[in-house]
């Protein structure tokens, strides 16, 4: 997979760079912070084996496009190299970043703290968007996306599922630490999606 291919890919949708862009995105994560432990898997010291890396997460590689898109130099540079997979692509953009970036910091390695108002978390996002489906249009805007993001997701994917779940996973990096399950739930609510909230308030104190 090269660069031409994932420009190609990436210029499908004519919104897709413009939401990328967009200065209202305030919660896009820095890539000091969204690449920081996939920088730490990456070194040979800490013999992380390749099926534990982040990079090799659907979930994870989705939002990392989006982010490299934005705010890498790297990602539109021409380049002879080919990639086999995505994975495989950003492991060796992680390479690269590893050499300009600041070293991890500790966090990383103690783990985040246990809150209770704590982010949702990829599996969190993967079984809610089951969950959510079709309806995923009815909460974008109460989740603050724009018509021209809500246009890139269906431009992205015919699946419903698939849509629901880019869509919590746009939301997850507009808002960063505030995509909090509590958030997202009275997204819910304000969207008269009340059966949902519901469900996501018994799935949320059932894990805490």
């Amino acid at each position: 997979m090269g660069n031409e291919e994932l420009t190609r890919l990436w210029n499908l949708c004519p919104d897709n760079m413009e939401a990328c862009k967009s200065e209202t995105r305030e919660y896009m994560p820095t890539l000091e912070e969204f690449f920081e432990e996939a920088i730490e898997q990456a070194d040979p010291e800490n013999m992380v084996e390749n099926e534990y890396k982040a990079v090799n997460n659907s979930n994870y590689g989705w939002r990392a496009l989006r982010l490299l898109a934005r705010r890498s130099p790297h990602f539109f540079q021409p380049t002879n190299q080919q990639f086999k997979s995505l994975p495989e692509y950003l492991e060796n953009m992680v390479i690269k970043l590893a050499k300009e970036l600041p070293p991890p910091s500790e966090e990383i390695k103690t783990g985040p703290d246990v809150r209770r108002d704590k982010p949702v978390t990829g599996e969190q996002i993967e079984v809610f968007a089951n969950k959510l489906g079709e309806q995923w249009k009815i909460l974008a805007p109460y989740l603050e996306m724009k018509d021209s993001e809500i246009r890139q997701i269906e431009c992205d994917s015919e699946d419903m599922k698939m849509r629901a779940k880019q869509l919590l996973v746009a939301w997850q990096d507009q808002e960063g630490v505030h995509a909090t399950p509590e958030n997202l739930i009275n997204a819910l609510n304000k969207s008269g999606l009340s059966d949902l909230a519901e469900s996501l308030t018994n799935d949320n104190e059932t894990n805490s």
